[in-house]
């Protein structure tokens, strides 16, 4: 999900999830494994052993615990939408100039949203409330909660394990993303947009990954990772003032819209 192929960094992600949630740890799990067997079937080993199988999987498990409370129904979806989306992963990786990266999951997500509320499917209890600080402490915990949100984790112990296993993957990933999500913060709050959705990380996600997508696919390349971070905050925003839910899109369409101009624009090869 953080784009790394380390399994020392897997395990942290998923005691992150487990931190904040058992049934979301079982749900990323069971997305995971889905995945994975699919691709030990119609993929290569290769591509299971970096996880490209089981990323979009694990996402789909944790949306749908997003979507709707534990139950038979919801397990039942896990496992559904973990190969759903899996096997979209897998069409496009074939047939597509670029990575798929997360629109798989983004896909099956809002699918299942318009499903869940046409057919009047109960909603999950909300949670308790994330607390706030404020000043310098209330920037800290937005970025940290920047970088758990990548997996809906507002946990600001979630977030520092998510930060450990990108330490222990790559340091510069870790520092790429830190600093992706507390640059985003400071520049949400600058332009004036809601604090609270600023201390809860909304901002910082996308950015999380736009930042590290673009640093591996295009290195060196620091003002196209700017530019991504900052079309993937200005998308963002886009779809709160349309009242849609974003998920990872910011982050899929900045990426692939950067990575496209850099084919064609100087200006990011330097």
């Amino acid at each position: 999900m953080f784009l790394q192929r380390s399994a020392w960094a897997g395990i942290c992600f998923l005691g992150a999830v487990a931190w904040q949630s058992g049934p979301l740890a079982l749900a990323c799990g069971l997305g995971t494994w889905v995945g994975t067997q699919w691709g030990l079937r119609y993929g290569t080993r290769e591509e299971c052993e970096d996880g490209l199988h089981g990323y979009n999987g694990a996402l789909a498990g944790i949306g749908v615990l997003v979507v709707l409370p534990p139950g038979p129904l919801a397990w039942g979806l896990v496992v559904v939408l973990a190969w759903l989306v899996t096997w979209l992963a897998q069409v496009w990786r074939r047939h597509g100039p670029l990575s798929p990266y997360t629109a798989p999951f983004i896909l099956a997500t809002w699918l299942l949203m318009i499903i869940a509320s046409a057919a009047g499917w109960p909603a999950p209890v909300a949670g308790t409330s994330a607390v706030m600080g404020d000043g310098l402490m209330a920037w800290a915990q937005g970025t940290l909660r920047g970088v758990g949100q990548v997996m809906f984790l507002d946990d600001l112990g979630a977030g520092a394990l998510c930060i450990l296993g990108l330490s222990l993957s790559r340091p510069g990933a870790a520092l790429c993303a830190v600093l992706a999500s507390a640059l985003t913060l400071l520049a949400a709050l600058a332009a004036g947009f809601p604090g609270d959705a600023a201390s809860l990380g909304l901002y910082g996600f996308n950015a999380v990954l736009t930042a590290e997508a673009l640093r591996q696919a295009l290195p060196g390349r620091w003002g196209a990772l700017c530019l991504g971070v900052l079309a993937s905050l200005g998308l963002m925003r886009g779809f709160q003032v349309l009242e849609l839910p974003s998920l990872t899109a910011p982050f899929v369409l900045a990426t692939l819209l950067v990575r496209q101009l850099s084919r064609t624009l100087s200006f990011f090869k330097a």
